[in-house]
């Protein structure tokens, strides 16, 4: 790359600032013109980072980081503006399908932190604090009064506590594990504590409803918390940093146990796959859906190999009804149905509404809409072939046509002829939209590939 000259607006256009950014493990949201979201290059918990606020540019307020593409890969792994370039053609994703290689943690792990059965202890004292009785009932009365979830059949199915809660003390969990023998660097390196301005340390989380994150064998590799606070500058989650034990690009919540053949329901936020384990815990459908939360729309292959290895039955997408809750079933579909081949569902919330808000309203006849059984009937999930089509467009701009066909064939060849009617049709209606289905070309090329993949006849419309 040295002394090559650098088509900078191609590698810009090649590489949208928001699809590197949030591929690097920061949880973008929606806002005006562009995104926000917690700064990498700053202890950050205000979500500072502006990224594409002004077109291709990123900027951060807290610690005023900014430039382009090119620059937060520099900043973001310490690499000259050669390598970096380099980086973005052969080690970063140029779609929003968020291959990570050569992924770099956001927030690397303190150097001298403890060593990992060190670190599943440390957090196992710190998930105790936040369980003990009276915390634990201000968790389970909150969870039950403010936002509809009830976990007293999950929590009794389980036989333990689901949920803790993180009062408003400055330092009330960092005092108990220093009695317990924890030393400071342990507890800022497992990003259970922090500095303040002056030096001091206090409590990472308060004023929290806390969630465990847990590994195959229960042992707890981090903390989540929910802000109970309602404060306005105060973020809706506050995950660890990336340490010994925890990596939000390859960790997922799972609040109960999966089943062979469960379907697998694909959320936002941890409350949202909370509320789906407590509902089917209360309903006793327990073995029939699992939950999965990533902890925002940033999804990894890391994650969509975990969802796939989960279970042998459908997997079923449920992120938030809103834009960016859409920009993430399509992330879903290209790892898990176009690059992977696997048959998925997509559920379609009411927008502005979320997993959590939808069966909270509902209670258990909400199931309805995250179940398998009912795909395709009114009301019910449905095939990804919007998605699809918009997944394989980044990719295949110019002439998506052949690389569509190719993604949805062999999903023809497994799934029902009712369900593949209703891939196909949105396929072909997202085809259309995007003018790739003049005077139908599009759908007579479809139902020759459908019919090459041995799927029963369907009928589309006159043109076939």
């Amino acid at each position: 790359m040295t002394g090559a000259r650098v088509d900078v607006p191609a590698v810009r256009a090649a590489h949208p600032l928001p699809d590197v950014v949030a591929a690097a493990g920061v949880e973008l949201r929606r806002q005006g013109r562009g995104w926000m979201g917690c700064c990498p290059f700053h202890d950050d918990t205000t979500a500072s980072l502006s990224v594409d606020g002004i077109p291709d540019r990123f900027h951060c307020f807290g610690c005023g980081a900014s430039g382009d593409v090119i620059d937060f890969i520099q900043r973001l792994h310490g690499l000259t503006f050669p390598q970096a370039v380099e980086q973005l053609e052969h080690g970063m994703p140029v779609t929003n399908s968020w291959t990570p290689a050569h992924h770099r943690p956001v927030a690397p792990a303190q150097p001298d932190g403890p060593p990992p059965d060190r670190a599943y202890e440390i957090n196992a004292l710190a998930w105790e604090h936040y369980t003990r009785s009276v915390a634990h009932d201000a968790a389970v009365g909150y969870l039950r009064h403010h936002r509809g979830i009830d976990v007293t059949a999950l929590e009794l199915q389980l036989g333990r506590p689901v949920v803790g809660h993180a009062g408003t003390g400055w330092t009330t969990m960092t005092d108990r594990l220093r009695a317990a023998g924890v030393t400071d660097d342990d507890l800022l390196a497992l990003d259970l504590a922090q500095t303040t301005r002056r030096g001091h340390l206090i409590d990472t989380l308060r004023d929290r409803i806390i969630l465990p994150v847990t590994t195959a064998d229960g042992r707890i590799a981090g903390l989540l918390g929910r802000d109970t606070s309602g404060h306005p500058r105060a973020p809706k989650y506050r995950n660890p940093t990336r340490t010994v034990t925890y990596d939000k690009a390859t960790t997922c919540y799972q609040p109960s146990p999966s089943h062979p053949g469960a379907a697998v329901v694909l959320v936002e936020g941890p409350l949202d796959a909370l509320a789906v384990a407590a509902t089917t815990a209360t309903a006793a459908r327990h073995h029939e859906l699992t939950a999965l939360a990533t902890g925002g729309v940033a999804i990894t292959p890391a994650h969509a190999a975990r969802a796939a290895h989960l279970t042998r039955g459908p997997l079923v997408i449920a992120m938030d009804g809103d834009t960016a809750g859409r920009d993430g079933t399509t992330r879903w579909v290209d790892l898990l149905a176009v690059q992977a081949g696997r048959p998925v569902l997509v559920a379609d919330l009411p927008d502005g509404r979320d997993p959590a808000d939808w069966l909270a309203q509902h209670g258990s006849s909400g199931l309805a809409l995250l179940d398998p059984a009912r795909a395709g009937t009114p009301g019910g999930l449905r095939q990804p072939g919007r998605e699809i089509v918009r997944a394989v467009l980044t990719r295949h701009p110019r002439d998506p046509r052949h690389a569509v066909t190719a993604a949805l064939q062999p999903l023809f060849a497994v799934v029902p002829a009712r369900q593949a009617d209703d891939l196909a049709t949105g396929a072909i209606a997202e085809m259309s939209r995007q003018g790739w289905n003049a005077h139908q070309a599009f759908t007579r090329h479809l139902a020759g590939a459908r019919n090459a993949a041995r799927a029963p006849a369907y009928a589309l419309g006159p043109s076939l």
